[in-house]
């Protein structure tokens, strides 16, 4: 019994050493193991497409409604970049996908968020990360806690 909830406690911590490890090595595979690659599309998806709804509504001289003709193919080019082991590790970090190294994942931290989630973020950064979630014994990655404060 002790060693199960030792493994309950502890499983996302063992998750994160794997992330890390499949990120840092540029292994896609292995990082499809803890990433529900299609939950973090549509999350983010959905939270690009708040933000801009949000512009929108701010907007005063109606081009705001124009912009929004064009926001479906530059949101897919944002996950797009975002969503691979790459983008994953430039977030919490301010640089741009692909320009981070995928070696800082090493220094990422992680926070319990009750019993089936948890939250990784940069050691710099502990308001933007990854959110974690528990999916039977393991833990995937479901959703990106990322800045989308568009009007800076």
């Amino acid at each position: 019994m002790v060693l199960g909830f030792a493994y309950f406690w502890f499983s996302p911590y063992l998750a994160l050493r794997g992330l890390q490890r499949a990120i840092a090595t540029n292994n896609a595979s292995a990082v499809s193991r803890y990433v529900d690659f299609p939950r973090v599309r549509e999350s983010l998806k959905s939270d690009l497409n708040r933000a801009f709804m949000r512009e929108v509504e701010k907007d005063t001289t109606g081009f705001g409604a124009l912009a929004l003709a064009f926001v479906g193919p530059m949101v897919d080019r944002v996950i797009d970049a975002y969503v691979t082991p790459e983008g994953l590790a430039s977030v919490g970090t301010g640089e741009e996908p692909g320009q981070a190294d995928t070696q800082n994942v090493t220094h990422w931290r992680i926070k319990r968020r009750g019993l089936s989630e948890a939250f990784i973020h940069a050691k710099d950064n502990p308001n933007e990360g990854l959110v974690m979630e528990r999916q039977g014994l393991g833990w995937k990655v479901v959703r990106l806690q990322i800045d989308l404060n568009l009007s800076q």
